[in-house]
């Protein structure tokens, strides 16, 4: 058997566990040294690893019970049979005695796993579509007091409509930062209630001291409770099921809840409500908090102006030591309105 590809050599404290050998060549008669190989079962089991010597010889062994293995360097793999018998004539004789059985360059290979992968996505993706038709059509899920669903949607429309409505949000915090939109030191206290309405607000409360754990299941009474504060026009229960939803892996997203996320997204920025723009927190790093002040993230600090409180409790806890009394008094009244809006910050 003659293997022409990038030939790997064992060091010599390999050779000295195995007297057999494979020989590999770059081109017929011309050896390959000093290339990386292993060698291993089938299964996986790797058993030796090295690199090819002068005369292009990579040393084997067998494995008790195994009768197939695999070559594999830089840029080839080889799989072979190795009959029992190979291994009891001589070293010289075990290229000739064992069988190619397949070989594949590496560009091969990853080119195969690629296809494999976008089939597979292609068929999660089909998946997705038809449930999310079915769902469209009857619109009878736990947040359809969102408003109807599309007939159709795909990931393709996600990315279109996020990428709209991101760019409307940042135009927006752009112009209020340079108008001195994040200038901490005019932060005034602001209830809960004078963002707009809570009914059912004990709901709310008590999904705010639930586990986080728990919070990622999204499921069991309290997750239904808030589901119905929001659907009452709760903002902070409509908050909550944002972050609860978007800040899940998007491939873990069904479509309908792809959209609900847009929709949530569309109102709380309809309704200027500051806990969503630090979730997005789209790209305003290095600039000062105010007034030359520098170094920190300007939207942490125009989310927290505009009632985002785990966003006033970060940021006021960060000035709080801060140099600057002013800021540092800022920090004060951040953190302690963060903790009377909500207790359970920490």
């Amino acid at each position: 058997m003659t293997l022409s590809l990038l030939s790997p050599l064992v060091h010599a404290a390999e050779q000295a566990q195995s007297a057999f050998y494979l020989t590999l060549y770059s081109v017929p008669g011309v050896p390959r040294t000093d290339d990386p190989y292993t060698w291993s079962t089938a299964g996986g089991q790797q058993l030796l690893k090295g690199l090819t010597n002068e005369a292009g010889r990579a040393f084997v062994k067998p494995a008790e019970g195994e009768e197939n293995y695999v070559l594999e360097t830089v840029s080839m793999r080889w799989n072979m049979a190795v009959p029992a018998k190979c291994w009891q004539g001589e070293p010289a004789a075990l290229q000739q005695c064992a069988q190619l059985m397949q070989s594949a360059s590496r560009y091969d290979i990853e080119q195969d796993a690629a296809k494999l992968l976008l089939k597979k996505t292609q068929a999660q993706l089909q998946v997705k579509a038809e449930a999310y038709a079915v769902a469209a059509s009857a619109n009878k899920d736990e947040l359809a007091w969102l408003g109807r669903l599309p007939a159709t949607w795909s990931m393709d429309d996600y990315g279109m409509r996020l990428l709209e409505l991101v760019d409307n949000i940042q135009g927006q915090i752009s112009k209020d930062i340079k108008a001195g939109g994040a200038d901490v030191r005019q932060f005034v206290c602001r209830a809960p209630a004078s963002y707009g309405p809570l009914p059912q607000q004990a709901a709310v409360d008590a999904w705010s001291a639930t586990a986080r754990q728990s919070q990622l299941e999204r499921g069991g009474p309290a997750w239904d409770a808030l589901v119905a504060a929001a659907a009452k026009g709760n903002w902070m229960a409509r908050a909550e099921l944002y972050y609860a939803l978007a800040g899940r892996n998007v491939s873990e997203l069904s479509y309908l809840e792809q959209y609900r996320i847009v929709q949530l997204m569309e109102w709380l920025h309809e309704q200027q409500i500051g806990a969503l723009y630090s979730l997005l927190n789209i790209g305003y790093a290095a600039v000062d908090y105010g007034a030359g002040k520098g170094g920190q993230d300007q939207v942490y600090a125009y989310a927290a102006m505009r009632g985002s409180y785990a966003d006033q409790y970060s940021v006021g806890t960060r000035l709080q030591t801060d140099s600057d009394p002013a800021l540092a008094q800022a920090g004060d009244k951040m953190v302690a309105c963060a903790k009377a809006a909500i207790p359970s910050l920490r």
